[in-house]
């Protein structure tokens, strides 16, 4: 690759406009610009108290196995990226129980299924 094509790539790629998307991640800062998206969705949390990390609940911050997750309310709702989750949501589910393609909705605050056994140690 000569320098010119480089070049002529990289600017092109600066002048590309930055993807907005949908779903996935929202970082703190980007809280006030997602508010009306939360709300729409079902958010109950204030996006305000999302925004600000020196304070619950962004201050609190769990480990999952080498993800991290942060505690979004005072009874322990976690909040963290799917990819971080997505064994333990595999693990507690079963036959005509698909977590994963329906998703869950705890109808109480009783446990609903057993911790994801810690993987053997080599």
């Amino acid at each position: 690759m000569t320098f010119r094509m480089f070049a002529a790539g990289a600017s092109l790629l600066a002048l590309a406009a930055p993807a907005a998307a949908d779903e996935g991640m929202w970082l703190p800062s980007q809280m006030a610009e997602v508010a009306a998206k939360m709300k729409e969705a079902g958010a109950q949390v204030p996006p305000e108290q999302l925004a600000d990390l020196t304070k619950a609940p962004m201050n609190a911050i769990v480990s999952l196995g080498g993800c991290s997750a942060s505690f979004v309310s005072p009874q322990g709702l976690v909040v963290s990226n799917h990819h971080c989750v997505y064994g333990s949501i595999q693990y507690n589910s079963k036959p005509g129980q698909d977590y994963l393609t329906d998703g869950f909705l705890a109808r109480t605050r009783a446990p609903k299924c057993p911790p994801r056994p810690a993987p053997a140690s080599t």
